[in-house]
């Protein structure tokens, strides 16, 4: 098979929305080989009249629309009604704001709804917005100071994940039609797939009542200002040389600092012995140190930095036009097929003709039984992950329908099931306990492991290596977060497994590639929040950048892992060949930037946070209501909205002419602000909220974890879900946000106990015998526990 079409070629869509979240669910699509036609109206679709701007427009509509054809609709013109039927009648796929009349015209092809919160439930009539759903998703909540407002972040985050969201959906929806003929609808619902980014908040507060603020990150993370810039480490592991490179060896044996619970209660001061000993040093020659130590750590760099980093130069994350001006970012994941320069966002006009061949397509899966209702089902995935943004990529394929095997590793317990004996953070524990067996019952590992099987193997044991084999042999996915070629090194790389299986997808899923002088960086989300430039564009406007949240890269990760293996798997019905798949994690976060990025490569610009304001909004920010931290966020994009706000607060003071206006608005911000938080100081968050949303205004309460897990919209859309884990009891757990009208996902068993299912797999899917099984976990090439073989085995799943 020659490699000379790229991913999706044949594949056709309709992009017939209005949003960031749509139209970055179209990009995806051309970024990979689709044909992409933007449908605009007349006056244009909204984005193009979206910050940030350069001289040829809006570089959000030029960071969205790239490689699209366009196409503007006339309706009620004959001529142009007609050209829409047949653009439609070509389409596999068509996506559209919820509510859009164009779908009565789209007949047998996958419709893909996008929206802020569907179409019913208790916001279906709300306004949304980023900052409302950020607040709304328990984000907002745990980002910033602890003795100011909450922050919502930067730019459209939401609406990426929402369009990620919606391109998984359809990739699945395309996935079964090719197995069944069947199409269906698909829905990406914005606030469903916000709550989806939180981390384990709905979990978290089901196990102990406990939930993260902004007065206590439940992590040891230290952002620290050194002589020419900021780094952030991660100090879960590594402490003793973290103590040595800042120049306090004598810190590591110091009582409140030994074992990471100690760690973790003293950080604070922690924290203070660092930042007093970083100041003079340099951030670079720090970030050398620490990571040839393993310590995961970044520079948070500006944009204009961002653009020099020969990391992402060399691996050309950054694509200048004709005359040298930033065009567009490198790819969101890197594919085996070609990833070509994209074609410029389309002018108004165009044709409505699709131009490329169609290529016939067979699916590689079994034909599905009566039952078989998951798109995925008979799909095999071998998961090497750990932690959360590969967890979370194996979990999305489970949610589908796929059978996930984890393989984990005994000698060395996935950090997201917590140490073997005693607890770090009780807060994760069900009723603050860690029992018998803490690495069961941990709410960060069992909120996203559902759906999976669980065996633990010792890969650096020959025995070990070959039972991996053996299972990739029989697997069509193999997904893994390790650094950098470590597979490679146990005999476990692509090539190895692909030899036995030509119809293996493998995807990895390292923090910064798998070639360039930062390959071998230790990542995880908070430090590739700061690598991707994300966290330089949040804060107080003081300078001092601000992580969003516990973390934020890894859901992003974890999102643009599942697009990247079921792009892998359209391909593969195509081709019918499997294929190996880089996900570089901090450049696809890049990409829910981009706009930024653009403004500063074309024209030197660099935005500039300040709080929760806008420079086209008044008033955007965040209020304090009745009660300890609790905050409501309001939303004003125009004149017309803000007249709504001094109607329904009745604050005779706010309908001065000086804020009649923006202009009057931003001049005047104080005393706007000071005219509204003393009205919501007299109110519940949840009240003033619902009144201002009756009113047509984009408002909503900041929510905590609490609010979060009893919060009226998600668990009417059935997104929180109760199950009963054999270790952790009964509880409830978040979703995820992948719906589709056919084969619709769904969580359908509790995360796997350690080691659960060696006997199922081993022996259904190997043929191995009890002795067989029993001889190789003697030999330690296969653990039933992580304090050896010969402790007691996990409880089974109950009947």
């Amino acid at each position: 098979m020659a490699w000379d079409e790229p991913a999706l070629a044949g594949v056709r869509v309709v992009d017939a929305t209005s949003t960031a979240a749509g139209q970055f669910c179209g990009r995806l699509f051309a970024d990979y080989g689709a044909e992409v036609i933007l449908v605009e109206r007349p006056d244009g679709t909204a984005t193009r009249r979206e910050a940030p701007f350069d001289d040829q427009g809006s570089l959000l509509f030029r960071h969205l629309n790239q490689g699209k054809a366009g196409f503007t609709w006339r309706a009620g013109d004959a001529a142009s009604d007609l050209d829409l039927e047949r653009l439609l009648g070509d389409a596999d796929i068509v996506l559209i704001d919820a509510g859009d009349p164009i779908v009565v015209r789209a007949k047998d092809k996958i419709i893909c709804r996008v929206s802020d919160f569907g179409e019913h439930g208790p916001y279906a009539g709300w306004r949304g917005g980023e900052m409302v759903h950020q607040a709304l998703s328990g984000v907002m909540f745990t980002t910033g100071a602890q003795d100011r407002e909450p922050l919502y972040g930067v730019g459209r985050r939401t609406a990426y994940a929402s369009g990620a969201t919606a391109y998984i959906s359809c990739l699945a929806a395309l996935i079964w039609r090719d197995r069944t003929g069947e199409t269906q609808g698909a829905e990406a619902i914005t606030a469903e797939a916000t709550a989806a980014m939180a981390q384990n908040l709905v979990t978290q507060y089901a196990y102990s009542r406990t939930y993260a603020s902004r007065r206590q990150y439940p992590g040891m993370l230290a952002q620290l200002k050194c002589r020419d810039g900021w780094l952030v480490l991660f100090a879960l592991r590594g402490w003793p040389a973290i103590c040595r490179i800042f120049g306090v060896p004598e810190a590591a044996e110091d009582p409140r600092f030994t074992g990471v619970a100690a760690l973790r209660r003293n950080w604070s001061d922690a924290v203070a012995m660092l930042r007093e000993n970083a100041r003079d040093r340099g951030v670079d020659e720090l970030i050398e140190q620490l990571q040839r130590a393993k310590v995961s750590s970044a520079r948070i760099p500006t944009l204009p930095e961002l653009l020099e980093t020969p990391q992402y130069v060399g691996r050309g994350m950054f694509r200048a036009d004709g005359d040298g001006k930033l065009e567009s970012l490198g790819p969101v994941f890197r594919t085996r097929s070609p990833h070509r320069p994209r074609a410029p966002a389309p002018e108004p006009g165009g044709s409505a003709a699709f131009r490329t061949r169609r290529f016939e397509r067979h699916s590689v899966l079994p034909p599905p039984t009566m039952t078989d209702r998951l798109p995925l089902q008979g799909l095999r995935v071998l998961d090497f992950t750990q932690a959360w943004a590969g967890p979370m990529t194996a979990r999305a394929l489970a949610f589908l329908g796929a059978e996930v095997i984890k393989i984990e590793n005994g000698a060395r317990l996935d950090s997201w099931r917590g140490p073997a004996v005693g607890v770090n953070d009780p807060a994760s524990y069900p009723d603050r306990l860690g029992g018998e067996r803490p690495y069961d019952r941990n709410a960060l590992f069992n909120t996203q492991n559902h759906d999976k099987k669980s065996i633990s193997l010792d890969l650096k044991s020959p025995a070990g290596q070959d039972l991996a084999r053996r299972l990739a042999s029989k697997c069509d996915v193999v997904v893994a977060n390790f650094s950098p070629h470590a597979l490679t090194k146990l005999g476990l790389g692509y090539d190895a497994l692909s030899q036995d299986n030509p119809k293996l997808v493998m995807v990895e899923m390292p923090a910064f590639g798998n070639d360039g002088p930062w390959s071998s960086h230790v990542g995880m989300g908070k430090t590739m929040e700061a690598a991707a430039g994300m966290a330089s564009l949040i804060g107080y406007g003081d300078g001092e950048p601000v992580l969003t949240g516990p973390a934020y890269l890894d859901p992003i990760g974890g999102l643009h892992g599942a697009s990247a293996v079921l792009t892998a798997l359209a391909e593969r019905n195509r081709t019918g060949l499997g294929q190996y798949v880089e996900v570089a994690q901090v450049e696809a976060a890049m990409h829910w930037i981009g706009e930024y990025i653009l403004q500063t490569g074309r024209t030197g610009e660099v935005f500039r946070a300040d709080g929760n304001r806008l420079l086209d909004m008044a008033p955007h920010d965040a209020f304090p209501c009745a009660g300890d931290d609790q905050w409501m966020v309001i939303a004003c994009p125009d004149d017309e909205t803000w007249r709504r706000v001094v109607a329904a607060t009745g604050i005779s003071d706010l309908a001065d002419a000086k804020f009649s206006a923006l202009a009057g608005r931003l001049e005047h911000a104080e005393a706007l602000k000071a005219g509204l938080s003393a009205w919501t100081r007299a109110r519940g968050k949840h009240e003033a909220s619902d009144l201002l949303q009756a009113a047509g205004v984009p408002a909503a309460p900041v929510n905590s974890g609490a609010d979060v897990w009893r919060d009226p919209f998600l668990r009417s859309r059935g997104f929180i879900q109760e199950l009963t884990h054999p270790a952790a009891g009964t509880a409830e757990y978040p979703g995820l946000a992948y719906r589709l009208s056919r084969t619709p996902g769904a969580i359908r068993s509790p995360a796997p106990c350690f080691a659960e299912h060696t006997h199922e797999v081993l022996g259904g899917l190997l043929g191995l015998s009890r002795a067989e099984i029993d001889a190789l976990v003697e030999a330690g090439a296969v653990l039933q526990h992580p304090l050896g073989a010969l402790a007691a085995e996990p409880a089974k799943a109950p009947a």
